[in-house]
């Protein structure tokens, strides 16, 4: 069976399922959930002239978007239609557009994406970008190759955003599906959306390690802990690279999203992750927001802080303190729960000083460890004993919010 003719099976499927659910009258409100049909909208791609499949709406080079249709193009100056006779259905005609996205309204969820793309004449070569994410990585087809491409998605803002990159990018039509709301478990997984500093590390960097890594140690295994954190990473980053929208994807009603940010957003003179103050904040209210949608709880962390210290006084200073203030804004507006990792952080190290902070953060000699044969002085990162502090202080600070977290802890 053919892709164009699995598309449109699928679409009769369902408009049968809704006449079947909305003819029994007598089942129970649970069977009738069990029954019902996900929201599903199905676009064809082509000239104003040429028609259109059945059970699909017509996107056309005039279709800009708009609020009363709900789907259109941000921008119609780039886009091209095209109308092929000699094939049929869905691959008959496309659209090529760049420097715009395809825009639809959706209720804020996950869904499915099915996009179809090819030309029976011409080469195409595509990817596809979905609310900034690449969610399809450019590929090459030969003329007459029609190809579907899946994914998955996460729709914050109530809005889908389709982009088309590549050299020769078209598509044919696109199918987008509402998959079904996540049921909470019996326990609670937490989710640790962070940096270098949470990061888990393969034993072969040993002694590296990060806080995530460590967090386990204080919660008993009824806990599930997932160590999403990743070195380099921004608020930006994280997101544009899609670790969000996985997460998110994941979380079920009740799971915790830990989230600390603010070591990568901060180096200006690394514009591929730069992210200044104000962006910042954005990206925070994007993640809460997200997180909130799908009944999950989420924690703000400030970022932990760097060993960096007055040298007359010895006393440390305060690390990312713009990032620190922002995360604690977005705290106080949006109502979220916080720990402030960046001031407990802090208070150790003036405890410990200048010369003790050393066996936290990752200063090993030269010959000791074989990760690094030369040793190592690094002010950012941990050693295993320093990540474990770290998770301590902060394990302590999420059981004294009002969660089910101190539940799990172990005291």
């Amino acid at each position: 069976m053919t892709r164009r003719k699995r598309l449109i099976k699928t679409g009769l499927a369902i408009a049968l399922a809704s006449v079947t659910a909305a003819s029994v009258l007598t089942i129970s409100a649970t069977r009738v959930n069990s029954l019902e049909v996900p929201l599903q909208k199905r676009y064809d791609f082509g000239p104003s002239d040429s028609s259109v499949v059945a059970d699909y709406l017509k996107v056309t080079e005039e279709s800009i978007y708009s609020k009363e249709t709900g789907y259109g193009f941000s921008d119609i100056a780039n886009v091209m239609a095209i109308y092929q006779e000699e094939a049929h259905g869905i691959e008959r005609d496309f659209i090529s557009y760049s420097n715009t996205a395809f825009l639809v309204d959706l209720p804020n969820g996950d869904y499915t994406v099915s996009v179809v793309s090819g030309d029976i004449h011409e080469p195409t070569e595509f990817g596809i970008r979905a609310e900034s994410i690449q969610k399809v990585e450019n590929t090459s087809l030969h003329a007459g190759q029609i190809t579907e491409s899946d994914f998955e998605i996460a729709v914050i803002d109530g809005q889908l955003s389709i982009e088309l990159t590549g050299d020769q990018p078209k598509i044919n039509a696109i199918v987008i599906t509402k998959l079904p709301n996540r049921q909470a478990a019996k326990h609670p997984t937490v989710y640790v959306a962070s940096d270098s500093t949470a990061q888990t590390y393969k034993r072969d960097l040993k002694p590296q390690a990060g806080w995530g890594q460590m967090l386990p140690s204080y919660f008993n295994k009824k806990l599930t802990i997932a160590n999403h954190a990743i070195g380099g990473r921004s608020s930006r980053t994280f997101y544009t690279e899609g670790r969000l929208d996985n997460i998110l994807r994941e979380l079920k009603p009740r799971d915790f999203v830990l989230i600390q940010f603010g070591h990568n957003d901060a180096t200006s003179f690394v514009p591929e992750r730069y992210t200044p103050v104000a962006d910042f904040k954005e990206y925070m209210k994007t993640y809460v927001t997200g997180v909130r949608q799908r009944a999950g709880i989420p924690i703000l962390i400030t970022p932990v802080g760097r060993r960096d210290f007055d040298p007359e006084t010895e006393k440390f200073n305060t690390s990312f303190l713009e990032y620190k203030q922002a995360m604690e804004e977005i705290s106080k507006d949006l109502d979220v729960l916080l720990v402030d990792l960046n001031t407990s952080s802090r208070e150790y190290y003036d405890e410990l000083g200048p010369e003790g902070t050393r066996s936290v953060f990752l200063h090993v000699d030269e010959g000791t460890y074989s990760a690094f044969p030369e040793g190592k002085t690094d002010d950012t990162h941990f050693q295993e004993y320093g990540a474990d502090q770290i998770a301590k202080m902060l394990s302590e600070g999420l059981v004294k919010l009002d969660t089910t977290l101190a539940e799990y802890y172990k005291s």
